[in-house]
């Protein structure tokens, strides 16, 4: 999974609790952990504490005055800004009835006392850190889904029809599920099939959408597109590991390609591949400039061009994806999707 940034921050806990003594000891162990813990006596008064602070988790007793913690749950789960947050009970109620009604409301766990310290300790974190990754997920579909959009935007201004970004992505993703690239393999290369053509916002439209040949100076400006989008996603850390093959995906096996004329295993493996899966759905969809090849007249190409235009060992990877028939069902797929 990419690294999208987080800081290994202090994290905060609010610890509702009535009883004094049990407060206290809460707290010492917590803080002795690293936490930063804010204490509340009450539903009522936890809820005023979440006013002005959205901690990492809740720890709560249920049984208390003014408001107790069912009531606290079910009041913390209706706020968007709160819906959230792990929240965990601790009770002296132990029978598997209270255990069954806490879980069934949604508790994300349940902590009976007497409790020790490498329980609590042992449960908050577990539950912090699981938080941890659904955040990290939901942002990282966010982004995802945000860059989609400029992508197909992009995408829009050259002439092509529409979905080519997704197909990339998706032959990308057969390919390395073949090669049995490793997850955050697949995250990088996910990245850079949305973000392979993003330079080409810096083109001019009349060179995108041109009907004929591209003259010399409109390749100048056309083979500017690799760097251009390097340079766009360059600083953004999540988006780092993108950054080779976005920079690369036009480099040719034989040395022959662009922006850099990089060789063989020089170019990174990535970009290697997604030139080829690049280059197949060019071939296979409608351009300003022709219309789209028959998928194995595109197929065969790939193998004319193994070992000089394309890395040889991901053209036999393609081949058996091919065999398979995964080619002609992401094929399929996008065609319903458009």
């Amino acid at each position: 999974m990419l690294d999208l940034g987080f800081r290994d921050d202090k994290s905060t806990i609010l610890v509702v609790e009535d009883d004094p003594a049990m407060m206290i000891a809460l707290r010492d162990i917590l803080e002795g952990e690293g936490y930063a813990v804010v204490t509340a006596s009450d539903g009522r008064s936890a809820l005023q504490a979440l006013e002005t602070e959205v901690p990492a988790l809740i720890l709560s007793d249920i049984s208390m005055p003014v408001m107790d913690g069912i009531e606290l749950f079910e009041m913390v789960r209706k706020e968007p800004r709160t819906a959230g947050i792990p929240f965990i009970f601790l009770t002296a109620r132990g029978t598997s009835e209270d255990v069954f009604a806490g879980k069934s409301l949604g508790a994300d766990d349940y902590i009976t006392k007497p409790v020790t310290s490498l329980q609590l300790v042992s449960v908050v974190r577990a539950r912090e850190r699981r938080s941890k990754e659904l955040q990290l997920i939901q942002l990282q579909s966010s982004y995802k889904a945000s860059l989609r959009t400029l992508a197909n935007a992009i995408e829009a201004r050259d002439n092509t029809t529409g979905q080519h970004v997704e197909r990339v992505n998706a032959y990308a993703q057969a390919l390395a599920e073949e090669m049995r690239w490793g997850e955050e393999s697949r995250s990088a290369l996910e990245f850079g099939a949305i973000l392979h053509d993003i330079g080409k916002i810096a083109v001019p439209d009349s060179i995108l959408a041109k009907p004929g040949k591209l003259s010399e100076e409109e390749w100048v400006e056309m083979r500017k597109h690799p760097e251009v989008g390097r340079r766009m996603i360059a600083g953004i850390p999540y988006l780092e590991p993108a950054a080779p093959i976005v920079l690369h995906h036009h480099e040719r096996w034989d040395g022959k390609g662009y922006p850099q004329g990089l060789a063989a295993e020089a170019i990174p493996v990535a970009a290697r591949l997604l030139a080829i899966v690049d280059t197949f759905d060019a071939m296979t969809t409608d351009r300003p400039y022709r219309p789209a090849l028959p998928a194995s007249a595109a197929f065969e190409t790939l193998l004319e061009n193994a070992g000089a235009q394309f890395d040889p060992e991901i053209v036999d990877a393609f081949v058996r994806c091919w065999e398979r028939g995964d080619i002609q069902k992401v094929m399929a797929q996008q065609t319903k999707v458009s």
